[in-house]
């Protein structure tokens, strides 16, 4: 039975499944912001985050954000808010455009010309209109990276941004902003080169990073060397994961939540990270409302209650046949 053919509507839920496993993105989607829930240190991140992004507005200067965390934690959700943020900070209402790369190798020149390219595809997509002289450079991007050499091309992305963001800032329809996102920092020396590009263009770049000790992935200390703003991730606990599971859930149904009071803490007894749990949670509605017997809607039909006893005996069968993940 697919997602669609489920009769969510049993559980009060127009929208569909509220755990399904994406990426939150309130830059594109509006209500993506109110499920950002405040766990994981959510809040007091957030305010350093917007003290940080406010002074680097208020200065002039770009902002350099590294979001840090093991596998599942929601990097890239945190990275898209951080980008939210600074377009509130920003005043850019839907005035951002954001060129995102995946990082395959430790070539920094092949990912900062990969940016700006993205970022160019980004400017088009948005039908502005530029000087021809500016796109005319911009147009010669691909080629920068492979023939000026490490020591030329950053000062040529520079001198290339600045100009961008002097034309892009008087707009006729509002001043409009720009930005990269990194996914999967695997050499510091990337951040000291956008630092290079990214100095004079009032921007912002936010990169991923996987905090595991290993050869493809500095160190946070050395990270923290280069004056970038860190945002670290952990697992969540059983009262967080209680908070996340409410959280989604009164934003999407006015019916009671069919998973009992303190259930969760009590199943999840060891942090896990938010991505796994949001997809456990999803997994055990699709399960009860394809198993469940025709009695009508939750609550009156009990057999949609998704109780302590099941979700154990689930996530040890998940343990023993070797992870939920």
């Amino acid at each position: 039975m697919t997602e669609a053919a489920l009769r969510y509507e049993l559980y009060g839920l127009s929208g569909g499944n509220p755990y399904r496993v994406e990426p939150l993105d309130p830059l594109t989607h509006a209500g993506h912001r109110a499920l950002l829930v405040d766990v994981n240190g959510y809040a007091a991140a957030t305010e350093a985050l917007g003290a940080y992004l406010q002074a680097r507005a208020e200065s002039g200067e770009s902002a350099f954000v590294v979001v840090s965390g093991t596998d599942f934690t929601g990097r890239t959700s945190v990275a898209n808010h951080v980008l939210d943020l600074h377009r509130q900070i920003r005043g850019l209402d839907r005035r951002l455009l954001v060129a995102r790369v995946a990082i395959e190798n430790n070539r920094a020149v092949e990912w900062v010309t990969a940016a700006m390219v993205e970022l160019q595809n980004e400017i088009e997509k948005a039908d502005l209109t530029l000087s021809p002289k500016l796109q005319e450079a911009l147009d010669a991007i691909e080629t920068i990276g492979a023939t000026s050499g490490e020591t030329i091309y950053p000062s040529r992305y520079r001198t290339l941004a600045r100009r961008l963001r002097g034309e892009l800032s008087g707009h006729p329809s509002g001043e409009y902003g720009f930005a990269a996102v990194f996914e999967g920092l695997r050499q510091a020396d990337l951040i000291g080169k956008m630092q290079k590009v990214f100095e004079d263009s009032r921007s912002i770049a936010v990169f991923t990073h996987s905090a595991y000790k290993h050869a493809n992935t500095p160190m946070l200390d050395e990270l923290r060397s280069l004056g970038v703003h860190i945002v670290s991730l952990r697992s969540l606990d059983g009262p967080q994961i209680r908070c996340v599971a409410e959280a989604r859930w009164k934003g999407a149904s006015p019916l009671p939540s069919p998973f009992p009071p303190d259930s969760l803490e009590a199943v999840w007894c060891e942090p896990a990270p938010i991505k796994s749990v949001v997809k456990m949670l999803g997994a055990w509605i699709d399960f009860r409302l394809r198993t469940s017997s025709e009695q009508g809607a939750w609550p009156h039909n009990t057999d949609l209650e998704i109780g302590q006893r099941f979700m154990t005996a689930t996530l040890d069968m998940l343990k023993t046949m070797g992870g939920a993940s």
